[in-house]
């Protein structure tokens, strides 16, 4: 059984990590986030992409359950969700549960899209990464978050909760250039591209390795200048300086809309005749992580993936460490237990690597694991 959970310290710059990677069967991200909201004390701020409350008997159930009860011992709760035009009974039955309980909730304003998977607890501790609170995503799924501890951080975050749950999209955002070791917050307005910048600085420097697992890689030849493209060129280049360079895609085998499977594979033969290594996830499990691992120590977690729309019009959230060589072999460990598991068919890839065994430290507690 693997086991990731493990608080890590950038101690140069007093932030407290915990990765929470979770894998179907193995809800981390569910039960250490369920174990935070139970421990909030002053405020809880919640934003989704998707939240869904199920016909009685579903555990999902239990991270609004402990909303409303946190809500109930004084806690300031506030929820902000994604609006969906007419959103699904379920999604409906959340936003009408947290409401019936006296939880204040909101619909994001229509003009943007809510992506971002965001939590801030007690103006100390951020829960980001790609994990909604849906039953195939916490359960069934393959997700990378990071509980942070530090009250920096934090701020950030809360302020840019803040600009959301207020209905402001033109925030001011700066692009820092700090030296590692260092955690920069991506905290995604539309336009402001902090994704696409950092993607591009981490692929562009990389010497060795890089490592990168996501939902969607959108390739457009028919826009040369799409910024997804810039990255996949970034890939490329990377591969022809002699970085070994790995991308494990969803496959999207299982969906009634054939054309992300289409595109997917799209992407993955360009990948592949340009000297990059590509798999897709085992069938019938859904990869919705968005991890980017550079020479085993610069790490991006996110809930963005690489295409036009999350790079350039939704907002997001996410974080880039800088120098974590811990984190970084905890982040590549979790990368190739993913890989060697997942399906190799492709001329030129290395199938006779496809089922090492992969040694994780067992730290007391399991760490594993949107569609």
């Amino acid at each position: 059984m693997l086991a990731f959970l493990l608080c890590l310290r950038l101690l140069a710059v007093g932030v407290g990590i915990t990765p929470l990677f979770s894998l179907p069967g193995e809800p981390v991200y569910y039960r250490e986030v369920l174990r935070a909201l139970e421990e909030a004390q002053e405020e809880i701020l919640v934003m989704l992409s998707d939240c869904r409350f199920y016909p009685e008997g579903s555990p999902v159930n239990g991270l609004l359950e402990a909303l409303a009860r946190a809500h109930r011992q004084g806690v300031t709760v506030r929820v902000l969700l994604e609006d969906h035009g007419i959103p699904d009974p379920e999604t409906e039955a959340a936003y009408r549960f947290l409401e019936g309980e006296g939880v204040e909730v909101r619909w994001d304003s229509p003009d943007v899209t809510l992506h971002a998977k965001l939590l801030v607890l007690d103006h100390r501790y951020v829960v980001v990464g790609s994990s909604p609170w849906t039953y195939n995503a916490l359960f069934k799924s393959v997700q990378a978050d990071l509980l942070i501890e530090e009250g920096d951080v934090a701020g950030t975050f809360a302020g840019f909760f803040h600009l959301i749950w207020e209905g402001r999209f033109k925030g001011r955002v700066e692009v820092m250039a700090p030296e590692p070791p260092a955690l920069i917050p991506l905290p995604e307005l539309p336009g402001a591209e902090l994704h696409h910048h950092w993607a591009l600085r981490l692929l562009e420097g990389a010497t060795r390795s890089i490592s990168l697992a996501l939902y969607k890689l959108g390739y457009y030849p028919q826009y040369p200048t799409s910024p997804s493209n810039e990255l996949i060129a970034a890939l490329l280049d990377a591969a022809a300086r002699g970085v070994l360079v790995r991308v494990l895609l969803e496959g999207g085998e299982d969906y009634a809309d054939l054309e992300f499977a289409r595109e997917a594979r799209k992407t993955a033969t360009y990948l592949r005749l340009n000297g990059v290594r590509v798999r897709f996830d085992p069938t019938g499990e859904t990869l919705h992580a968005k991890l980017l691992v550079v020479d085993g120590e610069d790490i991006m977690v996110s809930s963005a993936n690489w295409s036009y729309y999350s790079l350039t019009r939704n907002v997001e959230a996410g974080v880039v460490i800088l120098g974590a060589p811990e984190l970084g072999e905890l982040s590549q460990r979790f990368f190739l237990h993913l890989w060697h598991r997942a399906a190799s068919t492709a001329e030129g890839d290395d199938p006779g690597q496809g089922h090492a065994v992969i040694g994780i430290p067992d730290v007391g507690r399991d760490l594993t694991g949107e569609g």
